[in-house]
């Protein structure tokens, strides 16, 4: 069988409705953890990526993702 590898599992923003792809999770200094999310918007006629990390209780899970491999970073001096 072929590994298809690894793909971002979705996650749901809270109050806004909106779905994400889940690129990685981050502790910071003050022991809260914030997620990585990506979505693309549209502009006119082009189309725009956007990511920006948010506060975990910002997110929430959507059934039928797997979120065991999504990258965990602990230290929150080093850039991602």
């Amino acid at each position: 069988m072929r590994d298809v590898g690894w793909f971002a599992p979705v996650v749901r923003i809270k109050g806004r409705g909106r779905y994400a792809f889940l690129l990685a999770w981050r502790l910071d200094k003050h022991g809260k953890w914030h997620g990585h999310v990506a979505w693309l918007v549209r502009e006119q006629v082009l189309w725009k990526g956007v990511d920006v990390w948010m506060r975990a209780e910002d997110l929430e899970q959507v059934q039928g993702q797997d979120y065991r491999r999504v990258p965990r970073r602990f230290d929150d001096d080093v850039p991602f």
